[in-house]
C-alpha cells in the first residue's frame, strides 16, 4: 500500500512540474504577493516598481554571492547617470525553502545587506516565484521585466561580464521606452 502511496505522489508530482510556468523572454511575468523580512508586502505593481525597469535577482541564500559583480555594475552605470532610478529599479527575491538555515539568520543577514546596499529585499518562504515564473532551485537567477512586466532577459547561474554588459545593454534600452 505504501508503494502504491509514493508512486502516485511520485506521478502527481512529476505532472504538476511538467506544467509549471516558465517564465521566458517575450512573455509577461505574472504577479505576485510577498514580503520583506518586516513583513511589509510587495508585488510587482507597488509604487516603487509600478512603470519602471525592474531587475530581479532570485537567489538560494546559499548562493548570495554568485552574482555580486552584477550589482557593482549596476551602481557603477547608476553613478555615471547611465541608469535612471525614475525608470529602473532593481530588488531581490530570497528563495527561503533552498536552504537548511533557519530562516531567523536569513532575515537577520539579509537586514543588514539591505541596510549596506539599499536594495529592497523580499522574502519567497514556499516557492512561490519558483513555481511561477519557473525559477531554478538552489540556485541564482537573474530577470528584467519592462515597464509592462513583458520579460526581457532571464539568465540561470553567475553571469559572466559579456551577460552583464547584455543585460546592462537591456535594462538602458528598456528605460528609455
Amino acid at each position: 500500500m505504501k508503494n502504491i502511496i509514493f508512486v502516485l505522489w511520485f506521478v502527481l508530482l512529476t505532472v504538476s512540474s511538467a506544467f509549471a510556468a516558465e517564465l521566458k523572454v517575450g512573455g509577461k511575468a505574472p504577479d505576485f504577493k510577498l514580503n520583506d523580512s518586516a513583513g511589509k508586502e510587495y508585488s510587482l505593481n507597488v509604487p516603487q516598481f509600478k512603470g519602471k525597469v525592474l531587475y530581479i535577482a532570485y537567489v538560494d541564500p546559499d548562493e548570495k554571492d554568485t552574482n555580486n559583480h552584477v550589482e557593482e555594475a549596476l551602481k557603477k552605470e547608476q553613478g555615471s547617470g547611465a541608469l535612471d532610478k525614475a525608470h529602473y529599479e532593481s530588488f531581490w527575491i530570497v528563495n527561503l525553502k533552498a536552504t537548511a538555515k533557519p530562516n531567523f539568520l536569513i532575515k537577520s543577514h539579509l537586514k543588514s545587506k539591505q541596510k549596506k546596499t539599499g536594495s529592497t529585499i523580499i522574502l519567497d518562504p514556499d516557492y512561490t516565484i519558483l513555481n511561477m515564473w519557473g525559477m531554478e532551485n538552489d540556485s541564482s537567477d537573474v530577470v528584467v521585466l519592462d515597464k509592462n512586466l513583458i520579460c526581457r532577459y532571464v539568465h540561470n547561474g553567475k553571469l559572466s561580464p559579456e551577460e552583464v554588459v547584455k543585460m546592462i545593454k537591456i535594462i538602458k534600452e528598456y528605460q528609455g521606452k
